[in-house]
């Protein structure tokens, strides 16, 4: 590549947490380094770089030290800095969603006295419960399941719900969204552009079926199959250095 002139106009669709970041145990300490953050406000002096991330915005805000920057958030349920009128949920998708996802969180306090070790996240529209980081028996593990699931089921509308497993973590979201199909809407502000979209956790293959065989698919970390990415990185560090390139184009 010579020059962006010469190029297809690059758009850059980046995960947050594993992908630009090491995971934290508490989800508000994985903010990004100085260096990460140069670097991405170096490459989108050039090209559009988006956050695609299953946390909710105004997190995502908090820990990224980048405001400005147009993000989707809750696993394509919330959006924002983008071009004037452009949203993934409706108004009243976000009243119905708030309502039932601060009930869930108020139930599901009840396991923290069983489970010392637990964080559970709040969210504006989804609720996650966290275990990184911690020595638990796979019977433990089994029966914190359970319980989450036995409370989930008495405190949302169950229809309207998804749940989703990840990386030591459990989260309830709104069903019918996903990065994939936030993504493919947001292709349609970026005619002919090629994206980039790099992910860590089996979430992002909503996006990389989405893209299809359009643009490049990166996976940092182990837990994307290699068959399924263009490139593969083992730590977030090792794709920050990569990214690093693209600033001098």
């Amino acid at each position: 590549m010579k020059s962006s002139r010469r190029s297809p106009k690059l758009l850059f669709l980046l995960d947050y947490d594993g992908t630009l970041t090491d995971f934290k145990r508490n989800p508000g300490h994985s903010r990004l380094t100085p260096a990460a953050k140069n670097i991405l406000r170096r490459i989108q002096r050039k090209y559009p770089v988006i956050f695609i991330s299953g946390r909710y915005l105004d997190s995502l805000v908090q820990v990224s030290g980048l405001p400005r920057f147009p993000m989707v958030g809750t696993h394509g349920f919330e959006a924002r800095n983008f071009a004037k009128g452009f949203r993934l949920a409706t108004a009243s998708q976000e009243r119905r969603f708030k309502k039932e996802a601060g009930r869930l969180w108020d139930h599901l306090q009840a396991l923290r006295g069983e489970f010392t070790e637990i964080h559970i996240e709040k969210k504006p529209f989804s609720s996650t419960l966290h275990y990184r980081g911690v020595a638990m028996a796979p019977a433990r593990v089994k029966k914190l399941h359970r319980r989450f699931n036995e409370i989930f089921r008495k405190a949302v509308t169950r229809r309207l719900w998804s749940l989703m497993g990840g990386k030591q973590m459990i989260e309830a979201l709104p069903k019918g969204f996903s990065k994939g199909k936030a993504v493919a809407k947001i292709l349609g502000l970026y005619p002919g552009a090629l994206p980039i979209y790099a992910g860590d956790d089996l979430t992002d293959l909503t996006v990389f079926k989405a893209l299809g065989k359009k643009g490049m698919k990166v996976g940092v970390g182990g837990r994307i199959p290699k068959n399924m990415a263009d490139l593969s990185f083992g730590s977030p560090k090792a794709f920050l250095a990569w990214l690093k390139i693209f600033t001098a184009f």
